[in-house]
């Protein structure tokens, strides 16, 4: 197994190489897994719930906005 330390000694073009096939393998790992039964069963209430109440959204702007009135 190779150490941090080593990786660190690399070039930042050879590190920032490393970190995309690591990245890489990560997207192809993660579009081979599966989705659990219980994350399905959100979606298809949040979908469901959207369905039923399609004029009941709040836009990126309006999000926005009242998490800036938060902080």
């Amino acid at each position: 197994m190779t150490e941090i330390k080593d990786i660190l000694k690399l070039s930042i073009n050879d590190r920032i190489h490393l970190v995309q096939t690591i990245w890489d393998s990560i997207a192809v790992d993660t579009e081979a897994s599966v989705i659990s039964k219980e994350h399905i069963a959100i979606l298809d209430e949040r979908l469901q719930r959207h369905k039923d109440q399609p004029n009941d959204i709040v836009s990126w702007e309006e999000l926005k906005e009242s998490v800036k009135k938060i902080l």
